[in-house]
């Protein structure tokens, strides 16, 4: 039977009493004190980058298969891309949640998602419509992702974001662009 553990609202790799963070025990990564209670002291902890960096490496090497540690986990390449878009948090039925939209831009797009930036954070899991400028055809001017990854940049105001887009036709849409865009070059 698994062990219940109480949600924590801080992050796991901090110590209170020590006031350390046990990421840093080699040396690599010491904390500033505005980190510390940005993303250490609080429930923000998923959103910092050394976090996730670890939380990555320790799902590859707890897993006990090789299927997460080829070369390229990517189901679909990548390919570099600048462009505006505009996200707005749906809810679970589908609907617009909030009046507040927020600017960003792409970094690199794939058939499957997007990875962008912003200069605000992007919770996880959730469920966002995209809108693109007028730089990318009509078919994918607009779609459903979901946020699956985010975190602050170091030194820097700015967040990185990975979405994966959530219907088959926006799958197609970008996998046609990419195609095209990609003989263009």
């Amino acid at each position: 039977m698994a062990e219940y553990i109480p949600h924590k609202s801080f992050c796991p790799f901090w110590s209170p009493i020590s006031l350390k963070c046990s990421l840093c025990s080699e040396g690599l990564f010491i904390p500033l004190d505005d980190h510390i209670e940005v993303y250490c002291k609080t429930e923000e902890y998923p959103m910092c980058l050394q976090y996730n960096l670890s939380h990555d490496s320790n799902l590859l090497s707890d897993s006990g298969t090789d299927n997460l540690s080829s070369e390229n986990r990517r189901k679909y390449d990548r390919i570099e891309s600048t462009h505006r878009i505009t996200l707005v948090r749906l809810s679970g039925s589908g609907k617009i949640a909030s009046h507040f939209s927020t600017p960003a831009s792409t970094i690199d797009m794939s058939m499957g998602g997007l990875r962008l930036r912003t200069q605000e954070p992007l919770i996880n899991d959730t469920v966002v419509r995209f809108s693109f400028d007028d730089s990318v055809p009509q078919l994918l001017q607009s779609g459903t992702a979901t946020i699956k990854w985010c975190y602050r940049l170091i030194d820097s105001s700015e967040y990185q974001a990975g979405l994966a887009f959530r219907s088959n036709q926006t799958v197609e849409a970008m996998g046609m662009y990419l195609g095209v865009h990609n003989r263009l070059r």
